[in-house]
Protein backbone atom coordinates (compact mmCIF):
# COMPACT_ATOMS: atom_id res chain seq x y z
CA UNK A 1 0.00 0.00 0.00
CA UNK A 2 1.09 3.44 -0.81
CA UNK A 3 1.15 5.59 2.00
CA UNK A 4 -0.77 9.41 1.21
CA UNK A 5 0.57 12.61 3.13
CA UNK A 6 -1.85 11.95 6.39
CA UNK A 7 -0.33 8.31 6.44
CA UNK A 8 3.28 9.84 6.20
CA UNK A 9 3.20 12.06 8.92
CA UNK A 10 1.76 9.20 10.92
CA UNK A 11 4.72 7.00 10.51
CA UNK A 12 6.76 9.33 10.80
CA UNK A 13 5.92 10.81 14.04
CA UNK A 14 5.61 6.70 15.44
CA UNK A 15 9.31 6.33 14.34
CA UNK A 16 8.35 3.80 11.49
CA UNK A 17 10.02 5.96 9.26
CA UNK A 18 12.88 8.58 10.44
CA UNK A 19 13.93 11.24 8.06
CA UNK A 20 16.48 13.66 9.70
CA UNK A 21 15.98 16.54 9.42
CA UNK A 22 11.91 16.44 9.11
CA UNK A 23 9.68 19.26 7.64
CA UNK A 24 6.37 18.83 7.19
CA UNK A 25 6.32 21.00 4.39
CA UNK A 26 8.30 18.40 2.22
CA UNK A 27 5.15 16.31 2.70
CA UNK A 28 2.84 15.71 -0.47
CA UNK A 29 0.11 14.28 -1.57
CA UNK A 30 1.37 10.81 -1.78
CA UNK A 31 5.47 11.46 -1.80
CA UNK A 32 7.87 12.87 0.62
CA UNK A 33 10.28 15.66 -1.28
CA UNK A 34 13.99 15.22 -0.48
CA UNK A 35 16.31 17.90 -0.70
CA UNK A 36 19.84 18.78 -2.66
CA UNK A 37 22.84 18.17 0.34
CA UNK A 38 25.96 19.01 0.82
CA UNK A 39 28.02 16.59 -1.24
CA UNK A 40 28.45 15.88 -4.93
CA UNK A 41 31.18 15.08 -7.57
CA UNK A 42 30.95 15.43 -11.24
CA UNK A 43 33.25 13.78 -14.01
CA UNK A 44 33.73 17.71 -15.21
CA UNK A 45 35.33 18.98 -11.74
CA UNK A 46 36.62 15.65 -10.93
CA UNK A 47 36.68 16.44 -6.93
CA UNK A 48 34.12 16.35 -4.16
CA UNK A 49 32.29 19.78 -4.50
CA UNK A 50 30.92 21.16 -0.89
CA UNK A 51 27.22 22.26 -2.42
CA UNK A 52 26.43 23.65 0.89
CA UNK A 53 29.46 26.10 1.17
CA UNK A 54 28.96 26.93 -2.69
CA UNK A 55 24.99 26.96 -2.63
CA UNK A 56 25.24 24.96 -5.52
CA UNK A 57 26.76 22.17 -8.06
CA UNK A 58 26.83 22.60 -11.48
CA UNK A 59 25.96 19.55 -13.99
CA UNK A 60 28.08 20.40 -17.43
CA UNK A 61 26.48 19.10 -20.65
CA UNK A 62 27.24 15.67 -20.72
CA UNK A 63 28.48 15.22 -17.61
CA UNK A 64 28.22 12.16 -15.13
CA UNK A 65 27.56 13.27 -11.02
CA UNK A 66 26.79 11.61 -7.81
CA UNK A 67 25.04 13.92 -4.97
CA UNK A 68 23.81 13.25 -1.75
CA UNK A 69 20.42 14.36 -0.42
CA UNK A 70 19.87 16.49 2.55
CA UNK A 71 18.14 14.07 4.72
CA UNK A 72 19.12 11.03 5.98
CA UNK A 73 16.44 8.29 6.36
CA UNK A 74 15.50 4.52 7.42
CA UNK A 75 13.10 2.56 7.31
CA UNK A 76 11.53 -0.05 9.45
CA UNK A 77 11.07 -3.52 8.71
CA UNK A 78 7.28 -2.97 7.20
CA UNK A 79 8.06 -0.16 4.75
CA UNK A 80 9.72 0.17 1.03
CA UNK A 81 10.24 3.00 -0.63
CA UNK A 82 10.58 3.82 -4.45
CA UNK A 83 11.58 7.68 -5.63
CA UNK A 84 12.41 9.44 -8.85
CA UNK A 85 13.54 12.85 -9.85
CA UNK A 86 11.08 15.97 -9.44
CA UNK A 87 9.64 16.90 -13.02
CA UNK A 88 11.48 20.29 -12.60
CA UNK A 89 14.67 18.75 -13.03
CA UNK A 90 13.91 15.90 -15.27
CA UNK A 91 11.96 18.32 -18.03
CA UNK A 92 15.03 20.37 -17.98
CA UNK A 93 16.68 17.20 -19.11
CA UNK A 94 18.47 15.62 -16.12
CA UNK A 95 18.07 11.77 -16.06
CA UNK A 96 18.63 9.57 -12.79
CA UNK A 97 20.47 6.80 -13.12
CA UNK A 98 20.37 5.43 -9.64
CA UNK A 99 18.46 1.97 -8.95
CA UNK A 100 14.78 2.81 -7.82
CA UNK A 101 14.11 0.81 -4.52
CA UNK A 102 14.60 1.28 -0.88
CA UNK A 103 14.83 -1.70 1.07
CA UNK A 104 12.94 -2.43 4.13
CA UNK A 105 15.43 -1.68 7.12
CA UNK A 106 17.61 0.80 5.09
CA UNK A 107 19.79 3.66 6.82
CA UNK A 108 21.29 6.51 5.32
CA UNK A 109 21.55 9.30 3.18
CA UNK A 110 20.64 8.43 -0.30
CA UNK A 111 23.37 9.12 -3.50
CA UNK A 112 22.03 9.88 -6.27
CA UNK A 113 23.44 9.22 -9.87
CA UNK A 114 22.78 12.14 -12.47
CA UNK A 115 23.54 12.45 -16.17
CA UNK A 116 22.95 15.86 -18.01
CA UNK A 117 21.75 14.97 -21.61
CA UNK A 118 21.21 18.31 -22.78
CA UNK A 119 23.95 21.11 -24.14
CA UNK A 120 23.02 23.20 -21.72
CA UNK A 121 24.57 23.05 -17.89
CA UNK A 122 21.73 22.29 -15.19
CA UNK A 123 22.37 24.05 -11.42
CA UNK A 124 21.20 22.09 -8.69
CA UNK A 125 21.25 24.55 -5.50
CA UNK A 126 21.41 23.47 -2.09
CA UNK A 127 18.91 22.18 -0.40
CA UNK A 128 16.34 22.39 -3.45
CA UNK A 129 13.90 19.94 -3.93
CA UNK A 130 15.79 16.97 -5.41
CA UNK A 131 14.33 13.78 -5.46
CA UNK A 132 10.65 12.63 -4.42
CA UNK A 133 9.95 9.13 -2.31
CA UNK A 134 7.15 6.89 -2.35
CA UNK A 135 6.43 5.06 0.75
CA UNK A 136 4.82 0.96 0.66
CA UNK A 137 3.74 -0.69 3.50
CA UNK A 138 4.21 -4.11 3.34
CA UNK A 139 1.63 -6.55 4.51
CA UNK A 140 4.03 -8.34 6.81
CA UNK A 141 7.74 -7.31 7.90
CA UNK A 142 10.71 -8.28 5.74
CA UNK A 143 12.80 -11.04 7.24
CA UNK A 144 15.76 -9.55 5.04
CA UNK A 145 16.55 -6.36 6.01
CA UNK A 146 18.63 -4.40 3.92
CA UNK A 147 22.46 -4.91 4.68
CA UNK A 148 24.45 -4.15 1.28
CA UNK A 149 27.10 -1.61 0.92
CA UNK A 150 25.26 1.54 1.73
CA UNK A 151 23.59 0.82 4.84
CA UNK A 152 24.58 3.45 7.45
CA UNK A 153 26.09 5.20 5.05
CA UNK A 154 26.08 9.29 5.18
CA UNK A 155 28.42 10.84 3.14
CA UNK A 156 30.39 10.40 -0.33
CA UNK A 157 33.03 7.87 0.41
CA UNK A 158 36.35 6.89 -1.71
CA UNK A 159 35.29 4.63 -4.27
CA UNK A 160 32.59 7.42 -5.32
CA UNK A 161 35.01 9.68 -5.52
CA UNK A 162 38.01 7.45 -7.61
CA UNK A 163 35.23 6.08 -9.85
CA UNK A 164 34.68 9.57 -11.05
CA UNK A 165 38.00 11.36 -11.26
CA UNK A 166 40.11 8.28 -12.36
CA UNK A 167 38.23 6.42 -14.71
CA UNK A 168 39.82 5.46 -17.83
CA UNK A 169 38.59 7.04 -21.09
CA UNK A 170 36.85 10.31 -21.61
CA UNK A 171 33.42 10.72 -20.21
CA UNK A 172 30.74 12.19 -22.27
CA UNK A 173 31.03 16.00 -21.15
CA UNK A 174 35.14 15.45 -22.52
CA UNK A 175 33.66 13.89 -25.80
CA UNK A 176 31.08 16.67 -26.24
CA UNK A 177 33.38 19.56 -25.76
CA UNK A 178 36.07 17.43 -28.17
CA UNK A 179 33.30 17.27 -30.58
CA UNK A 180 32.46 20.88 -30.59
CA UNK A 181 35.91 22.06 -31.10
CA UNK A 182 36.00 19.57 -33.59
CA UNK A 183 32.84 21.36 -35.37
CA UNK A 184 34.52 24.70 -35.19
CA UNK A 185 37.65 23.92 -36.60
CA UNK A 186 36.05 22.11 -39.64
CA UNK A 187 33.74 25.44 -39.98
CA UNK A 188 36.81 27.41 -39.94
CA UNK A 189 38.75 25.47 -42.82
CA UNK A 190 35.27 25.38 -44.67
CA UNK A 191 35.01 29.38 -44.45
CA UNK A 192 38.83 29.46 -45.27
CA UNK A 193 38.26 26.81 -48.12
CA UNK A 194 35.96 29.11 -49.83
CA UNK A 195 37.57 32.46 -49.71
CA UNK A 196 40.46 30.23 -51.14
CA UNK A 197 38.20 28.93 -53.69
CA UNK A 198 37.40 33.03 -54.94
CA UNK A 199 40.95 34.41 -54.16
CA UNK A 200 43.11 31.77 -56.20
CA UNK A 201 41.47 32.54 -59.57
CA UNK A 202 42.62 35.92 -58.68
CA UNK A 203 45.64 35.36 -57.67
CA UNK A 204 46.22 33.35 -61.15
CA UNK A 205 44.92 36.12 -63.31
CA UNK A 206 46.96 38.11 -61.53
CA UNK A 207 49.53 35.93 -62.27
CA UNK A 208 49.17 35.61 -66.03
CA UNK A 209 48.88 39.37 -66.16
CA UNK A 210 52.39 39.86 -64.68
CA UNK A 211 53.84 37.20 -67.42
CA UNK A 212 51.94 38.60 -70.14
CA UNK A 213 53.35 42.29 -69.82
CA UNK A 214 57.05 41.24 -69.04
CA UNK A 215 56.75 39.09 -72.17
CA UNK A 216 55.28 42.61 -74.06
CA UNK A 217 58.38 44.49 -73.09
CA UNK A 218 60.99 41.97 -74.09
Amino acid sequence: MILNDKQIYEAVQNNDIIIKPFDEKQIQGATYDFRVGEQGATTTTKKLVNIKENGYIIISPGDFGVITVLEEIKLSLQFCGRFGLRSKYARKGLLATTGPQIDPGYHGRLIIGVTNLTPKPITLSYKDDFVTLEFHRLEQPSSKPYIGPFQNKLELGAEEIEFITESNGMALSEVLTTLRSLSENVGALSKDVKNLKWILPLIVGFGITIIAILVAIK
